[in-house]
């Protein structure tokens, strides 16, 4: 066993055994770091700052833009994390092709808790002509994109999108996510059994917030329990693109996408932490694997790791987390401040919210006894009384549940 330690405003610690390297770069500021892979690598990248103003090229890579076969999955289960990645060349560049990190043909990162900071593309995923790659585990997950022009997905299986909170403020924006084929073989190969979930989407102009640059990449994706926010579009929806062809938010919704999701602002207290105003609940349960995000405390500094939060029972959208409090989970503790006026009823009822709940939005659902969503309706933070009319209902017991606070209510239709 070998190994060797270098130190320059840095810690690089290579080891290798048994034929496999074991890599783990920490704390390094620089801007720019080619990784090493013409072996197997078990590579971690942590607690690091890069910063560049190059016009073009690569920040990190972490992996291949195109095929080497000498090269290819040598780096997969690789961590990336932890990190801050920064381009100051927006201004002198604005057509600028900068890939921020690299990641082509290996499968399996755990790519978490960094913050892309103006980034042209943040995470390029890349893999299909030559050699098919699905992921199994791993994510894109927790992490920041502020003002970045877009996330690309290409031509590789099962990649997973979680939790991320992506914000653009108007700095020419392309989309937050693009999904596309890998051209230039025989036969071109799209992107596919994409997942994106528990994301916030949040923009200032009507852009894309996801394209699928071929509708082959269509094929097993999955987008859902996102929240979404534009500030110029009507209701503030967002819009979509397949093929080059555009749907709106119900279009979307049509084909099967983001059934659970909702279209609120987020209230960030402000555009450099990302911390919600208040706690958005809207997500699904993705498995251990996924249930650490970050702190609403969390800060990046070079060798030191961003503080990080746990989910609770009802998971949080976006990569910044509230800590679990026990009492406002408590079904029955906080389910008293709620009443359903009249119970039984016609379908046609009052929902009445009391303090301490009144300082929050709500997206309440109509669930039945078999958990099956029938209705959904968002209620603005301080509206004490709101009409639902749903006459249609057949008779029996019905749950009015909060998505927000995780209150349940029982009635009956008669």
């Amino acid at each position: 066993m070998n190994y060797l330690i270098i130190t320059f405003s840095l810690l690089l610690f290579h080891l290798s055994c048994c034929g496999q390297e074991v890599l783990l770069i920490d704390g390094i500021e620089t801007d720019y770091h080619n990784v090493p892979r013409k072996s197997r690598t078990l590579l971690t990248i942590q607690n690091s700052r890069f910063v560049s103003d190059a016009g073009s090229g690569y920040i990190l890579e972490a992996g291949d833009d195109s095929y080497v076969v000498s090269r290819c999955n040598n780096l997969d289960g690789a961590k990336i994390i932890g990190n801050k990645f920064i381009w100051t060349g927006y201004d002198q560049y604005p057509k600028s092709t900068l890939h921020g990190l690299m990641v082509g043909y290996n499968i399996n990162y755990t790519i978490k808790h960094n913050y892309f900071d103006r980034l042209r593309y943040t995470s390029v995923f890349k893999a299909g002509i030559e050699d098919e790659m699905a992921w199994t585990s791993g994510a894109h997950s927790y992490n920041i994109h502020k003002d970045t022009k877009a996330l690309t997905i290409k031509g590789i299986d099962g990649v997973r999108i979680y939790n991320n909170t992506f914000y653009s403020s108007g700095y020419s924006p392309l989309y937050h996510i693009s999904l596309e084929e890998n051209t230039g073989g025989e036969p071109d190969h799209p992107a596919t059994n994409i997942i994106i979930k528990n994301n916030i989407f949040y923009q200032k102009d009507n852009f894309p917030a996801i394209r699928l640059r071929q509708s082959s990449c269509l094929e097993g994706l999955q987008c859902d329990y996102n929240v979404y926010y534009c500030e110029n579009t009507f209701n503030n929806e967002p819009t979509f693109s397949i093929g080059g062809k555009s749907y709106n938010w119900n279009e979307w919704r049509e084909l099967g996408f983001d059934t659970h999701s909702v279209v609120i602002n987020p209230m960030f207290k402000d555009t450099e932490n990302f911390v919600p105003s208040e706690r958005l609940d809207y997500g699904v349960d993705l498995g251990e694997e996924h249930n650490t995000g970050l702190s609403t405390t969390a800060t990046w500094e070079v060798g030191k790791y961003p503080a990080t939060t746990v989910q609770g029972e009802n998971w949080q959208v976006g990569a910044v987390l509230y800590k679990t409090n026990t009492a406002v989970n408590d079904v029955e503790s906080i389910s008293r401040y709620v009443e359903v006026v009249p119970n039984p009823n016609d379908g046609i009822f009052h929902l009445n919210i009391e303090q301490p709940l009144l300082h929050q939005n709500h997206q309440v659902n109509i669930v039945s006894m078999e958990g099956k969503i029938l209705f959904e309706k968002f209620i603005p933070k301080g509206n004490m009384t709101t009409l639902f009319t749903l006459p249609s209902l057949q008779p029996g017991y019905y749950l009015v549940k909060s998505r927000t606070s995780g209150f349940a209510k029982k009635f009956l239709k008669q």
